[in-house]
């Protein structure tokens, strides 16, 4: 396994227990962090920061401290790894919506950050989810 990049909810989720993962995400993840390849995006903390801001009848992630605290707890409890967005992620995430039509900001850096460093995204975004039925991404459904 060449690791697995963790989606925002799948991230928040697996940390906080607010929602069960999928058996096969479980296996996944289990897997890369026993070879230290588990990795998230710097775009998860910048899409946690807005969520936590949304009021509460549209369910926002309770993280009863800063996101930078959370953020920095959580990957010290995954042992992941934050891959940085370089140049290559940044051209790929702005092709992302001309090719797929996808237009949301954090998603778009989220799938090319995984096209890019060809590991799978662990999600359950169904518009992500759909990018996999034509090989354009690999998805482990959560």
């Amino acid at each position: 396994m060449s690791g697995v990049l963790l989606d925002t909810h799948a991230l928040y989720w697996l940390v906080s227990g607010a929602k069960p993962l999928a058996a096969e995400a479980l296996v996944a993840i289990g897997e890369s962090q026993a070879i230290g390849k588990l990795f998230v995006s710097p775009v998860t903390a910048w899409e946690l920061s807005i969520a936590a801001r949304k009021p509460t009848h549209k369910d926002p992630p309770r993280l009863e401290t800063s996101v930078a605290r959370w953020f920095g707890a959580a990957l010290r409890a995954t042992s992941a790894k934050v891959i940085p967005i370089g140049l290559n992620i940044a051209i790929e995430a702005a092709e992302v919506p001309l090719v797929t039509g996808h237009k949301d900001p954090g998603d778009c850096y989220l799938i090319a950050t995984s096209r890019v460093r060809k590991i799978p995204i662990v999600t359950r975004d169904p518009i992500i989810a759909r990018l996999s039925a034509g090989g354009y991404l690999d998805v482990i459904a959560c």
